[in-house]
């Protein structure tokens, strides 16, 4: 078998920290970005908080029928780290996702990235604020209008305010180590869950089964691909018993029962 060139190499171990294919990690390599972090203050802000937004969202996928904290739960299957980072979901992940992002008010407390505007193209949604932005690869009119009929579903059911603006503008701690976490998220996708936050000047993350603590530690201390961010870890054994009756009794409409929110997102070349 003949042996893998240097930038095979490298696109593979990019691969294992984003789960890009070979067609997204090659080309990212030849150009010399082997694993780039995001440039600005904006960016990082952003990153952040769809990252907390994306462990919020795994949460409902779990409660989705049926309801299963056994069965494994993810916002994003796979990031692709560029200036600005496209984000392939997981099954039926836009609406939740959606839901934890875009500004709103309830219970008088704005919630959700205050000023986040939508931009639809033909495979894919950019989700911007004024000075940052990520790409929902997959994500056409169809899967976007079936999103908002969630986040329209969950503004009623929670009693959701409707005014003008809404959100919060509040700064994430420590957002540079929330943005790295987001584009390297595929470390975890072995794991049942992942849970990410900011904690004194660092970030904890936590997650069950999957891979062990010191396996992420070392791929995270790789001098090419890893970060020296303060990012504290800790595996906890996978949950033997799934949930009891009454949490599958959540009344979810057929429709986000039944249909997967984005399908199965392009993972061609990077497009929008």
């Amino acid at each position: 078998m003949a042996r893998l060139s240097i930038t095979d190499q490298l696109a593979d171990l990019r691969r294992a920290y984003t789960g890009e294919n070979l067609s997204q990690a090659v080309p990212a390599v030849r150009d010399g970005e082997l694993l780039p972090d995001a440039t600005t203050e904006a960016q990082r802000q952003l990153e952040a908080k769809v990252l907390l937004a994306g462990c919020t969202a795994a949460s409902t996928l779990q409660l989705m029928p049926p309801a299963s904290i056994i069965r494994p739960a993810h916002a994003f299957r796979t990031v692709e780290p560029g200036e600005i980072p496209r984000l392939h979901l997981g099954d039926r992940a836009l609406g939740p996702l959606l839901f934890e992002l875009l500004p709103r008010t309830e219970a008088g407390y704005g919630m959700g990235v205050a000023g986040l505007t939508h931009r639809q193209y033909r495979r894919s949604a950019e989700l911007a604020t004024p000075d940052a932005a990520v790409v929902l690869a997959g994500v056409d009119e169809g899967a976007w209008d079936l999103g908002m009929r969630y986040v329209r579903w969950m503004h009623e059911f929670r009693g959701v305010e409707y005014v003008d603006g809404g959100g919060t503008d509040e700064a994430v701690a420590e957002a540079a180590t929330g943005s790295a976490l987001l584009r390297r998220v595929h470390l975890w996708h072995d794991a049942s869950w992942l849970r990410a936050l900011p904690m004194g000047a660092g970030w904890f993350v936590e997650w069950p089964g999957g891979p062990a603590e010191d396996e992420i530690r070392a791929k995270l201390a790789h001098p090419q691909f890893g970060t020296t961010l303060d990012i504290t870890l800790r595996r906890t054994e996978p949950p033997a018993r799934d949930v009891d009756e009454a949490m599958r009794t959540y009344p979810w409409p057929e429709e986000f029962v039944s249909a997967v929110t984005a399908g199965e997102p392009d993972q061609g070349p990077a497009r929008r």
